[in-house]
């Protein structure tokens, strides 16, 4: 979107691809959430337990390796999807995007996340609405640069990108086990 010039069309581009992010993350937390009820006969203690298991291994493999390697795409989404127009495309790169499965996801935070929406045995409503934070989420850093973006910006994010993104994953991690310590009362 940077390409775009003027801000008032750059920031009609970023709702476009807010709306595809926050639809493509939906239908993940809804997947995650139905997949989450064959899970509901296991205790919620013993899912709990799991998480935190699968999440400290997530925490610690991102925090050791150079670059996080977990399954996923190693293809960029194509640019094909603008053939549409601008809007419509990026509308449809946001449901891409907002989905996670077919881009490349750079730390564990988002890992932590599925694991914490199959897991937690929370109802399908909530799946999806976390889902949809988890699409918006992913919107904002295009948001940051359009109101933000000044020279060197992208400079500053390339050199600390690794880190950056380690903290994220700390963050969420740390803010899910809250959640989960909360849900198991």
């Amino acid at each position: 979107m940077a390409s775009v010039r003027g801000r008032s069309i750059q920031l009609r581009l970023w709702l476009a691809f807010l709306a595809g992010c926050t639809v493509g993350g939906a239908f993940t937390g809804t997947a995650l959430g139905v997949f989450s009820g064959l899970l509901s006969p296991l205790p919620l203690p013993l899912r709990a337990g799991v998480l935190g298991a699968l999440a400290l291994f997530l925490v610690v493999l991102d925090l050791r390796q150079p670059v996080l390697r977990l399954p996923q795409r190693s293809q960029l989404i194509p640019q094909e999807v603008f053939a549409r127009g601008m809007a419509r495309g990026g509308f449809r790169f946001g449901v891409e995007y907002g989905c996670g499965f077919r881009t490349l996801v750079p730390s564990a935070a988002s890992y932590v996340a599925a694991l914490f929406v199959l897991l937690a045995g929370m109802p399908l409503g909530w799946a999806a609405c976390l889902g949809a934070a988890f699409g918006v989420a992913r919107s904002v850093a295009v948001l940051q640069y359009i109101l933000l973006g000044r020279p060197g910006w992208q400079q500053f994010l390339s050199s600390h990108t690794r880190w950056l993104e380690r903290g994220g994953t700390v963050v969420a991690t740390a803010l899910l086990a809250w959640s989960t310590l909360l849900l198991l009362g």
